[in-house]
């Protein structure tokens, strides 16, 4: 088995690479397959999370946004997808993009779309100039374009919903990424949230909820760890709220696992997701969590009030509320957290990745 995957980058900090490196690595151990991946937007230099030294690596950089050079890159795409000459190939690229590059390429291998986000990426967010919204009414039309693939791989039932009249598509969900021997003590007092400081992220709701907190709970720090945006606006809110000294803002890290273990509730404020990575990590080691019912997939990862909790999105008094109500009982949250570690395990690599297995050698039947 062959397998060409084609992303934007493989060397970012965020949970789309983190999990495609997991995937590469795995069918190269467990399945001896031969994995290429074809990069269009690299940026970084070096891999920030472990690739295989068998994985082979080509970068084709985006140098503009002429359409001369786009057609150059389609035509580099197709020279090195002959040379390599995959049987599967997997395209991960959220955009518009991504969904109609199937046009571009000659085809003589199996096609798949893996959608690592909800179709809410691909929007303008709060359009209300007309421009927006024209721009917003021509991408849902474009996102038709998953119609061109051989399977559209969702990662969860809630994402149906965003795909309706396709009728190629298959659920698989991200694995677990780690399961730990031992589970998080849920002594300190530490709130944590991860993710980049970006309008999906939700952490201005999260800011908000957090000044209610402190109010009471004042010996309590929110742990934030992810890249921050160019504005620093995070922490200009922070500032205004009067609640900085009660915050820490962190760059990313790849030993995360070792912060979650020193968290005793996690906070994920997202306005949507595509299947929250943080969330599997968090209740992998026992971390029992307060969330926004955000689409897509935190509904399928927690059951209310058993592994942690749910609240309306936008409702950042309940949010607040429910931080406040595990901070308040540390032998309900050691319950969740033991719950949420137990639950998880269905998404362990063992139960997830022979459904890939499957796929491809399905698709490579007919």
């Amino acid at each position: 088995m062959k397998l060409l995957y084609i992303v934007n980058q493989i060397n970012g900090t965020t949970g789309q690479e983190r999990i495609i490196a997991l995937k590469s690595n795995y069918f190269i151990k467990h399945y001896g397959y031969e994995v290429t991946i074809l990069t269009l937007d690299e940026v970084e230099d070096t891999p920030f999370f472990e690739l295989s030294e068998a994985i082979k690596i080509h970068n084709i950089p985006k140098l503009s946004n002429s359409i001369s050079h786009h057609f150059s890159r389609f035509k580099k795409i197709n020279e090195i997808l002959k040379a390599e000459a995959p049987s599967v190939v997997i395209v991960c690229i959220d955009n518009i993009f991504g969904l109609y590059l199937p046009i571009f390429l000659k085809k003589n291998f199996q096609l798949i779309y893996e959608r690592h986000n909800s179709k809410r990426v691909n929007y303008t967010q709060n359009a209300t100039s007309i421009k927006d919204k024209i721009i917003n009414i021509g991408k849902k039309l474009l996102l038709k374009g998953g119609r061109r693939y051989d399977t559209l791989v969702l990662l969860s039932d809630d994402h149906i919903k965003e795909w309706k009249n396709l009728k190629n598509l298959t659920v698989i969900s991200n694995p677990l990424i780690f399961y730990p021997d031992e589970h998080a003590k849920l002594e300190n007092k530490k709130v944590l949230a991860v993710g980049r400081h970006t309008h999906q992220k939700g952490f201005d709701m999260l800011l908000k909820s957090w000044k209610e907190v402190v109010k009471t709970y004042k010996d309590w720090t929110l742990e934030i760890y992810g890249k921050k945006d160019e504005t620093l606006s995070m922490l200009s809110l922070a500032k205004d709220y009067g609640i900085l000294d009660y915050i820490n803002f962190h760059d990313p890290v790849s030993n995360i696992m070792d912060v979650y273990m020193e968290s005793s509730i996690y906070a994920l404020s997202s306005r949507f997701e595509g299947f929250p990575l943080v969330l599997i990590e968090t209740m992998a080691c026992g971390v029992p969590a307060v969330a926004f019912n955000c689409p897509c997939g935190v509904q399928e990862l927690i059951t209310h009030r058993e592994d942690g909790i749910l609240v309306n999105i936008d409702d950042t008094d309940s949010f607040a509320k429910s931080l406040i109500n595990l901070m308040e009982n540390p032998q309900k949250r050691k319950k969740m957290g033991h719950q949420a570690r137990e639950s998880i395990l269905r998404l362990s690599p063992d139960n997830i990745f022979p459904k890939w297995k499957n796929l491809f050698e399905t698709l490579l039947s007919k």
